[in-house]
């Protein structure tokens, strides 16, 4: 079994992020990264050792849209777990024991060179209606996608939404999620990723949790996922907007959410642990 999980407002979050009700007790958490010597990201220590514990009994694979750079920045995958695959820059690089695997980074350039309009063009059509009355500098991640930091309630929404989709026809996606806004190519997705990974070590099952639109391709094509109620997806539930039937909600919201994603996810472990001893 693969459990594939995003990372940010999923496993780990900021103090900002952790959403405690009035009356919440907070539990006792621990830091996983450092920023400039700052203590930016949490996880509880009962959700540590959850994913301790599936990571020894299954394929853990973290699938996040930070760069190499940012995941490395994580201290849990060095000092207490190190996943043999990670997937990072939104699926853009695979890390396998550490290292980017060349050969799906080779495969993703050839793909965006095949199918999308270059990223130079793109971002030349963002700046015509960039400003930055709402939008930070837009940097480039890994190579591979664009991103900014925005001002939200001054986003212009239609003039966002009418890009997006051009945008869709040139095979890019446009994604707006809190205080971000992504462009990234449509061949740069988690799920294809995860795919892969999937592929090479000839497993059938794939457990998946995410918070974002950025990881619905992944929610989507999961045999089992789960989602925390925040965030994205959530709000795209509550209106009546997600595509999808078959995800399931945790009954908390931020850092607790974590354990009740892990929970589920040992649940499922254990069945196909059944199933296997019946086969």
């Amino acid at each position: 079994m693969i459990f594939a999980s995003d990372l940010d407002q999923t496993l780990i979050y900021s103090p900002k992020s952790f959403r405690l009700l009035p009356g919440e007790a907070k539990p006792s958490v621990r830091s996983i990264e450092l920023y400039e010597g700052r203590e930016i990201s949490f996880m509880a220590d009962s959700a540590i050792a959850k994913l301790q514990s599936i990571a020894a009994q299954s394929t853990f694979v973290p699938v996040t849209t930070r760069t190499i750079d940012q995941y490395r920045r994580i201290s849990l995958f060095r000092e207490k777990m190190l996943p043999t695959y990670g997937v990072v820059s939104n699926g853009g690089n695979i890390i396998v024991d550490g290292v980017v695997d060349p050969i799906w980074r080779e495969q993703v350039a050839m793909n965006m060179a095949q199918m999308c309009l270059c990223p130079e063009d793109m971002l030349a059509s963002f700046n015509e209606i960039c400003h930055e009355s709402w939008a930070g500098p837009t940097r480039m991640a890994d190579g591979l996608f664009y991103y900014c930091v925005v001002k939200r309630d001054n986003v212009p929404l239609a003039a966002i939404e009418s890009f997006a989709l051009w945008a869709e026809q040139q095979q890019w996606n446009v994604s707006l999620q809190g205080r971000k806004l992504y462009i990234v190519p449509k061949v740069i997705n988690k799920w294809t990723a995860v795919a892969y990974i999937k592929e090479i070590l000839q497993e059938k099952l794939v457990v998946a949790a995410g918070d974002s639109l950025l990881d619905l391709c992944m929610i989507e094509q999961a045999d089992f996922a789960i989602a925390p109620c925040h965030g994205e997806l959530w709000d795209c539930y509550c209106r009546g907007e997600l595509p999808v039937q078959a995800i399931n909600f945790t009954k908390r919201a931020g850092v607790l959410a974590a354990d009740d994603i892990l929970n589920y996810v040992e649940g499922h472990f254990a069945a196909e642990s059944i199933n296997k001893m019946r086969a």
